[in-house]
This record gives C-alpha cells, sequence and structure tokens, in this order.
C-alpha cells in the first residue's frame, strides 16, 4: 500500500475529547472548524464570538438555506447549469464583545494565557477558556461554552464565565444577531489555493437584505433575507446573568443587540448565558416567518441555558449507548473513530426528512450539498444505526423526485436523473464534467433502496415511494445508454465514473454493472408487485405511465449489459480502454506534487491509468457474494496500486477489502488515515470543513472491514478479525427489531443481543441464532 500523506498533529489525544492546549493563529481555520458544532438544522464553525481580527472564517450556517448564484461561462451551450444553490453565511447569532478599562478582546493584539479549547464528544458542546491580561494589568479568567441542541434544533445556546483573578470593577458586555456576515467563497472556489477561496477576488459578499428587527419585553429578534432565492431567516435571543442587568438596546444595520455591564468581584465566578432561537422558511411571505419564528421564541422562552443542556446530553448517552465503537489499546485510534461517529450524527440525525448529510461540515467548500456519497456510505451507517432515519433519507430522494425529472430533461433524457450535487433538488454546480458525466447518482440511489428493502425489510416504502423512484431512474439509464453496432451490446456512453481521473469514457464497469442490477432489481419488484400486491403494482405503472414495452427493453439492456473482464487475469477492466492507458507508478510521485489537483495542469490527470479513489473495487464490497475470493484480491491488489488515494472517500475502502483478504496490517493503516484525516489534517484542507462522508467510511472500516459484516446475502454475515495493534473492540448494530452487541478478542468473538429479540446471522459461513443469553465462537485469523 502507499499513502502520500503525512499526518500534522496538533491536537491532543484523549478518548472522548479533542483538546487545543495554547492558541497558534496559523492553526485557527483548522481549529475552527474540527470544533464545529451541529444538530442537522444549523452548524457553527468553532469561532470566536468575542471577535477576532485574525484570519479566521465566521461560519454560522442553516441546512437547505442557500442563496441562488450565477456560473459564467465564455461560452454557453444547451444542457449547461447556470444557476448554482451554495449554502451561505447566515446570522452571527453568537456575537459578543467583552470591553474592560476601555480595551476590547481580541485574541489577536490582545495578551492573553492559559488557552484551552475542548469539544466533549460525548455530548457535542464546545468549552474555550484563558486568562486575559489586559493594559492595565487586569487579569479576568474567561470560559465560554456552546452547544446546538440536539433535541430543540432551533435553540442556540452559550455561556460566558468570567472570574475576576486580581481586580473588581465593571466589565461591559454587548451581545447580539448580526446579519454583516461573508460568504467567502462567493469569490470562486479555486482548485489551486490553499483554502479554495480566492482572496484575489475577494469583495462584499454578503447576501442578506434585513427585513425587520424588533425588542419585545425582554426578546431582541431581526429578520432578513436572500436576495435571489427567497429564503427568510429569523433570529432571536434572550440574556440572563446571576445578577441584575440593564440591558440597553442597539439597533444597525443588519443588526440588533444590547450592551449591558456586569459587576465583577475578585476569585468570584460571574455568569452570563444566550438563548438564541432560529427558524427560516423559503416563501415570499415574509411576515408569515417572522410571526412563526416569534411563536418559536416565545414557545422556548422560559428554557434555561441548564436544562436545554440536560435534554441536550439524554440525546447524545442515547446515541453513544447505542453506537459507540469501542478500541482497548489505540487511543489514537479510538479518538478518531468517535470523532467521526460524532460528525455523522451531528450532522443529520433524522429530524426532518427535507434535510441530507452535508457532504462536508463546518464550512463552504461544497457549498452545503449534498452527493451521491450519502447513499453509498452514509446511508447504510444511519440503517443500523435506526431503521426510521434511513427510511427518512430516501424520502428526501422521494421529495425531490419532480426535481429529478426535470433535471433529466435538461440534458436530453427521459425519466428522473438525480443530481450529482444538489441543496435544491437540481444541479447545483457548474462544473459540467462532473455534475453531467457522473450518472451513478441513480445508481446510488437504487443501491440504497435496494439495500433498506432488502435489511430492514420496508415493503410499504418499497411498494409505494420506492418503486416509483427506481422506475423514473431506470427509464432514464435506458435513455442515456446505447446499443453496439459492433458488438450489439448495451451499456453507457461518455460517462465519468467514481474514480474522477477518467472523464467521457465508455463502459465504466461500475456503472454499467449497478445499471445491470438496477433494471433486474425493478423488473423483480415489478413482478413481486403484479403477484403480490397488485392495485400497488397498477397504481404505480399508471402514475409513472410505464409503457408496455419499458419492462421488455430493460430486461435485454441488462442481459446485453457489457460488463468487461480479463478473463485470463480475472481483473474486472475499469472502462473501456484503461487496459491500455499510459501507467503511472502512483507510489514514485513525490510528496511535492500532492494533493495532485492543485500540482497538475487539470487535463495531464485524465491521460494515465492512475485512479483518484475506488471505482470498480466497490462492488466487491456491496454485492460480495457476486465475486470469488480470489476475484476480490486479484482486483484489489491490481486496481490499489493505481490509486492515489486523492479522494477523502478511498482509504476506508481500501481498508474494509483489505481486512476481508486478511491484509490486517494494509487494513489497519488505512483506517487509521481514515480516522484521523481530519483531526491530522492529512489532506491539509481541514480548515475548508469536516469530510462527513470520509466519517461515515470509519464506522464501516471498522463494522464491514475488522467486523466483518456483509449485508447483501439472505442474513447478517460476519467474518470478525482483529488487527495486532488492538487488544478487543466492540460496536452495536440494530438489525431487524434486535440491537446485536459484538466483542472481539484475539481469541474469540461474543454476539449479544441486548435489546429486542433473536436474530439469526451467519459467522464464519455458519448459521447462528443470537439470543440475549449470548453467543461465543472461537476467532478465526
Amino acid at each position: 500500500m502507499h499513502l502520500f500523506k503525512t499526518s500534522e498533529k496538533y491536537f491532543q489525544v484523549h478518548p472522548w475529547l479533542v483538546v487545543e492546549e495554547g492558541f497558534d493563529p496559523q492553526k485557527q481555520r483548522l481549529a475552527e472548524s474540527i470544533f464545529s458544532l451541529a444538530n442537522e438544522f444549523m452548524c457553527v464553525r468553532g469561532y470566536f464570538e468575542e471577535g477576532y481580527s485574525g484570519d479566521h472564517l465566521l461560519g454560522s450556517y442553516f441546512s437547505q438555506l442557500y442563496e441562488t448564484l450565477e456560473v459564467k461561462y465564455p461560452q454557453i451551450f444547451k444542457g449547461f447549469v447556470t444557476e448554482v444553490a451554495a449554502m451561505i453565511t447566515a446570522v452571527d447569532w453568537l456575537y459578543t464583545r467583552i470591553t474592560l478599562d476601555g480595551e476590547t478582546l481580541d485574541l489577536a493584539t490582545a495578551q492573553f494565557s492559559d488557552f484551552k479549547r475542548t469539544l466533549d464528544l460525548r455530548d457535542a458542546t464546545l468549552t474555550r477558556e484563558f486568562i486575559w491580561t489586559t493594559g492595565s494589568q487586569k487579569q479576568l479568567k474567561l470560559t465560554f461554552i456552546r452547544f446546538v441542541d440536539l433535541q430543540m434544533t432551533a435553540l442556540g445556546c452559550q455561556r460566558i464565565v468570567l472570574e475576576p483573578l486580581n481586580f473588581s470593577g465593571e466589565v461591559h458586555i454587548c451581545s447580539g444577531l448580526d446579519f454583516n456576515t461573508i460568504y467567502e467563497l462567493a469569490a470562486g472556489w479555486d482548485q489551486t489555493q490553499g483554502t479554495g477561496a480566492s482572496k484575489q477576488q475577494m469583495a462584499q459578499t454578503n447576501f442578506w437584505t434585513c427585513e425587520r428587527q424588533q425588542c419585545v419585553d425582554d426578546l431582541h429578534a431581526i429578520q432578513a433575507r436572500t436576495q435571489t432565492s427567497g429564503c427568510h431567516l429569523f433570529s432571536s435571543f434572550r440574556v440572563a446573568a446571576d445578577q441584575p442587568i440593564t440591558p440597553r438596546l442597539i439597533e444597525r444595520e443588519k443588526f440588533i443587540g444590547i450592551e449591558l455591564t456586569l459587576n465583577v468581584q475578585a476569585q468570584h465566578a460571574t455568569v452570563f448565558e444566550k438563548m438564541a432561537v432560529n427558524h427560516w422558511e423559503q416563501t415570499a411571505d415574509a411576515d408569515q416567518v417572522w410571526t412563526n419564528g416569534l411563536q418559536l421564541a416565545q414557545q422556548l422562552a422560559e428554557v434555561t441555558f441548564d436544562q436545554a443542556l440536560a435534554e441536550h446530553r439524554r440525546g447524545w448517552t442515547d446515541f453513544w449507548n447505542r453506537m459507540d465503537i469501542e478500541i482497548e489499546g489505540d487511543p489514537e485510534l479510538q479518538q478518531g473513530v468517535r470523532y467521526s461517529l460524532f460528525v455523522l450524527y451531528v450532522n443529520y440525525h433524522g429530524e426532518s426528512e427535507r434535510r441530507n448529510v452535508l457532504c462536508k461540515l463546518g464550512g463552504e467548500v461544497y457549498s452545503g450539498v449534498n452527493f451521491w456519497d450519502t447513499e453509498i456510505y452514509c446511508h447504510r451507517m444511519y440503517m443500523f444505526l435506526d431503521p426510521k432515519i434511513a427510511r427518512k433519507l430516501l424520502m428526501y430522494r422521494y421529495h425531490y423526485l419532480p426535481k429529478a425529472i426535470q433535471n433529466a430533461q435538461r440534458v436530453d433524457l427521459e425519466g428522473a436523473r438525480y443530481p450529482f450535487s444538489t441543496i435544491t433538488g437540481l444541479e447545483d454546480s457548474g462544473t459540467w464534467q462532473h455534475v453531467d458525466l457522473e450518472i451513478h447518482q441513480n445508481e446510488a440511489i437504487y443501491y440504497a433502496i435496494w439495500h433498506y428493502a432488502h435489511v430492514c425489510q420496508d415493503k410499504e416504502f418499497l411498494y409505494h415511494e420506492g418503486i416509483e423512484m427506481l422506475l423514473q431512474m431506470c427509464r432514464c439509464m435506458a435513455s442515456w445508454g446505447g446499443w453496439s453496432p459492433k458488438n450489439g451490446d448495451f451499456g453507457f456512453y461518455g460517462v465519468m465514473g467514481p474514480d474522477e481521473f477518467h472523464m467521457m469514457v465508455n463502459h465504466n464497469c461500475y456503472t454499467n454493472y449497478l445499471g445491470k442490477k438496477m433494471f433486474n432489481y425493478t423488473l423483480e419488484v415489478l413482478a413481486e408487485m403484479q403477484r403480490d400486491a397488485p392495485e400497488l403494482y397498477q397504481q404505480a405503472v399508471t402514475k409513472v405511465q410505464l409503457r408496455p414495452e419499458e419492462p421488455r427493453e430493460w430486461q435485454r439492456m441488462a442481459e446485453k449489459m457489457r460488463i468487461l473482464k480479463d478473463e485470463e487475469t480475472g481483473i474486472y477492466e475499469q472502462h473501456d480502454g484503461y487496459f491500455d492507458l499510459p501507467h503511472i507508478e502512483v507510489k514514485d510521485i513525490p510528496m511535492s506534487q500532492i494533493p495532485i489537483y492543485k500540482h497538475w495542469a487539470y487535463i495531464r490527470i485524465f491521460r494515465y491509468n492512475m485512479l483518484k479513489q475506488p471505482d470498480f473495487l466497490n462492488l466487491p464490497y456491496f454485492f460480495s457474494q457476486d465475486f470469488t475470493m480470489e476475484e476480490k484480491r486479484q482486483n484489489y491488489e491490481f486496481y490499489e496500486a493505481r490509486t492515489s488515494h486523492e479522494s477523502s472517500l478511498s482509504p476506508s475502502l481500501h481498508a474494509i477489502l483489505a481486512a476481508e483478504l486478511g491484509k490486517l496490517a494494509e487494513a489497519y493503516n488505512f483506517l487509521a488515515y481514515a480516522a484521523r484525516l481530519d483531526l491530522d489534517n492529512y489532506n491539509r484542507n481541514t480548515e475548508q470543513g469536516i469530510h462527513s462522508s470520509s466519517a461515515a467510511g470509519v464506522w464501516a472500516s471498522m463494522v464491514s472491514g475488522f467486523g466483518g459484516l456483509r449485508t447483501d446475502a439472505e442474513t447478517l454475515i460476519f467474518n470478525p478479525t482483529i488487527p495486532e495493534q488492538w487488544n478487543a473492540y466492540r460496536f452495536k448494530i440494530f438489525y431487524r427489531g434486535a440491537l446485536l452487541a459484538v466483542h472481539v478478542t484475539h481469541d474469540k468473538a461474543l454476539f449479544k443481543v441486548v435489546e429486542g429479540h433473536s436474530v439469526t446471522v451467519s459467522i464464519y459461513g455458519q448459521s447462528h441464532r443470537i439470543t440475549p443469553e449470548g453467543l461465543e465462537v472461537q476467532l478465526l485469523q
């Protein structure tokens, strides 16, 4: 194996905490990303709420809240995307300014010591503390605590503890809601720049127009709208302190706030708290948004910081009780694995089926969109956490089915073409070579529908929403594909596979293989419904106006689908002509040329057999029973040697297959890389945000990799292994009404139902009934 990138150790290792001790201004953007907090509805980076004049990114985001932006090309062709959506920076509801002796706190210029910033993964709280020494040598210890409520997701909570060490006196605080925020990436994403943002072109990129601001009793509220997308964001706050306060109202353009004075006593802690409530809608009725937001704020008016924190912690305790992965003997990897689980759950926990997993959390790069990563990487984790959450992710796609049909028409296709990169349900990226050539998004959604129905056995979903999506996606894929006049077989021409280092290729193996699977599965579901649910069958075919000849065509297309394979070597050819591409030794590429996107001319990338990330290798994982162990080994060794791992999605898939093949040391190294990808800034781009899909891959590397979980047989399959670095590990999955706990040591594996009824699984090829009493098997290495 070969992994070019080196770690950049900065944060302390702890099983449940991420700690920054001492402050390095050069690491501020990195730390802001790592210390991001979210609750599915909203997200804030770990920026300093008291203001910071040094380099930073003030990021405050709301899922699905976007602004539309024009895409500018020197030349436009039919089908080009000309308008996209981006999740813009919204209200700074944490806004605080602290003044002592006429000096306003700013860590870029102030004298301070004992700086420590801590993210507690157990309850998703961020704490920051330091001692500020003013020009007059007064020392004030400050502790900031924040969280975004997991249960009441409109609620953002802030606590500031002020403790004078050598004086008594007055501290002045200004607290408010600020819409004067900048969306940096509006100036352009420059792939040659380290941060992604083109700072040379940075202009005034604020997209908010204030509509209304008002003080209602002790509630301060403001509402603003985006310029073109019609999103209205209501934000409000209340403050409290452990002493009487007399706030003074401050109103400015795009800002509402208060000023107050705290009388602080030496060696005594004074507490100031702020509770913010945010609400947004996309509508033409701005007054209704204000009314709805105000009602919500008033409903939550009596909730205190401590009450909210208690409920918030209960939600997190339940999550960790069900989804924690424990590793004995490897603290660095333990921290990385738990951080990955944390990232996925703060990103999405199933509150709404109108939201999706953000590809990148706590940053502007990728603009808050979701990709095929949701269905391929993230959906399976949620499926084994709680099937209801997995169903909501599929329902998200169903709600956007009309937009997918519209998106297909844009590129002269029938049926539904789900967008490659989206917030709105349409294509929300102007990089045409990806959004228009990577047609495997449809196939990813097919896979998630099949996987969910197969594992969770939800026929109600399959026979209603699922079949409708399948029929429209099959119709689209049939209209994209074509017949070879030379060979008489079928396939997809002019595509880009998941690898992304080869553009406009024919017969990409991954795309063709999944296309064949999708056609066959859809026909199976139709036949099953015709037999078992004829009324629903008729309802489905009538709704999509299925033509009688279409199923016959799909059957023929599946039968004649071209799947490229060298029968002598057993290697599946990634795409037509791949074996004939010039070879490059990936392991010999110098570190100075990594990342490749930033150092190679873009067009140069496509001329070699180098891969960005797994393409064909996904298939032996998704459909493990379709391939022999020897086929898996041959293809893994062939393609891994040609993979640059330029994508954050790559290491986890390789870890899964390496573990299955008995390459445990290799699997461990891939997992360790994936688990600490952002914590150790391997890609040198953590400052742009956290790789959410990669975090889902870490879960899969543990459960499907070393746990040996495979899901494409009649029952779950486990083939557990353990690397030499660990003493033991534990994980849980929810399966068909049972919470199943797995505990693996170097000698044995213990399987036990800890909630629910007994279930049948396969372990090392033998069928076993797992009960609450548990089952112990000897570990096979």
